[in-house]
């Protein structure tokens, strides 16, 4: 099969990366359709090798085994997303690199950060832990009263006033036997040790008032504090507190590719900070029974990046699948630490490139370090030499 062609499958931007690299490369390429039913052996003649680069894992797996079926021996270059369809077909399915783009960029974009951080090392990370923490920094809403609660206080502040004085003149009680005869009324308490039994019908008509104001406040109150105890509860499920670390990563998305990355980094010694938006993302239990910190929100948000800690990080790492998302929260983040080590993942490489020519990140293209490695693969196979597993999906 050397130097016969190599099919590609696939007409997102990845399978385009992937034709461009493998022309560049002197080799003869040719399109295949992405319906598995339009996959023939007169299609797959003559093939080198065949490249399944669509975004569909089960298109992918059905093109794989009908080219395996009809040509046992071509060597094949599929894409998976799913880990656990990947190490599968991995394990069943011989002489076929399995590829992802997590697992390919993953690791490029953790060595990126690692460069750019210098030569930080565990022991660097384990003395910034012991630097005096900066005081703590409440989130931007907890800092605001509620005004209906603040106007209940006040209210409430104001009639108890007026009836201390009222009680003082009316019934000739000291000033604190007033208030606590009126402390005692709004909080229906009423130990009965003062009366208005013999009271003038004034003196009834504003107890009878006040205990009217004591019932409604207490019953606000206690939904606030019912209120305050399960937004406390949420935000503490959903890690919404100051992280007051100092010299951690901050990863802005906790798919496939956030925890290939967090890993790496973890491994290097870094800690690790992940915001991710969707709460039902199945690496979020993984992130965190690997010990980092998760917290689930959006990293568009500046208050958001400081409750993760960004100015006092000493990197931040933007994983999102959309490009204006990354460059937004790497924007956001140079806000807030002038300085800050700033990794951003962009598919597009004309993007990559600009953003690196102007110096706001260190932008990594994953589609085209995912591209050089399939083309790679595939190049090999026309070349002469087997192809090899890849590494295991990140």
């Amino acid at each position: 099969m050397s130097g016969g062609r190599i099919l590609i499958s696939g007409s997102n931007r990845l399978g385009t990366a992937i034709e461009e690299r493998l022309r560049a490369g002197g080799a003869a390429v040719a399109r295949l359709s992405e319906d598995p039913s339009a996959l023939t052996a007169a299609a797959l003649e003559g093939a080198a090798a065949v490249v399944l680069a669509s975004g569909d894992d089960a298109g992918n797996v059905d093109m794989a085994l009908i080219a395996r079926r009809l040509c046992p021996d071509l060597p094949l270059v599929i894409r998976l997303f799913d880990p656990a369809l990947a190490a599968y077909v991995r394990a069943t399915l011989k002489g076929a690199a399995i590829l992802s783009m997590s697992s390919v960029a993953a690791p490029v974009l953790a060595r990126e950060t690692l460069r750019a951080l210098g030569t930080a090392t565990a022991s660097d990370e384990g003395a910034a832990r012991t630097v005096r923490r900066p005081r703590r920094r409440r989130a931007p809403w907890r800092g605001r009263l509620d005004r209906v609660l603040l106007g209940a206080a006040l209210t409430l502040a104001g009639v108890v006033t007026a009836a201390t004085v009222f009680f003082t003149k009316t019934l000739g009680l000291r000033m604190l036997d007033a208030f606590y005869f009126v402390w005692t009324t709004v909080m229906t308490i009423g130990y009965g040790d003062i009366t208005l039994h013999s009271a003038p019908d004034s003196a009834k008509v504003v107890g009878m008032v006040l205990m009217l104001v004591g019932a409604a406040f207490l019953a606000v109150l206690f939904a606030f504090f019912t209120s305050w105890v399960m937004s406390q509860r949420k935000d503490a499920l959903k890690g919404l507190m100051q992280v007051r670390w100092k010299g951690h990563v901050v990863l802005a998305g906790g798919g496939h590719m956030g925890i290939g990355v967090a890993d790496l980094l973890a491994a290097a010694g870094r800690r690790i900070v992940v915001i991710e938006r969707e709460e039902d993302r199945p690496h979020i239990e993984m992130l965190r029974a690997a010990g980092h910190r998760v917290i689930i929100a959006d990293a568009t948000k500046a208050e958001i990046l400081e409750l993760a800690g960004v100015k006092r990080a000493a990197a931040l790492v933007a994983l999102t699948d959309a490009d204006p998302t990354n460059l937004h929260i790497a924007l956001l983040a140079r806000a807030q630490q002038a300085d800050l080590t700033i990794i951003m993942r962009a598919e597009s490489a004309e993007l990559s490139a600009y953003v690196n020519e102007h110096k706001t990140a260190v932008a990594v293209s994953s589609v085209a370090v995912t591209a050089d490695e399939f083309a790679a693969h595939a190049l090999a196979a026309v070349r002469g030499p087997r192809l090899v597993d890849a590494a295991a999906d990140a």
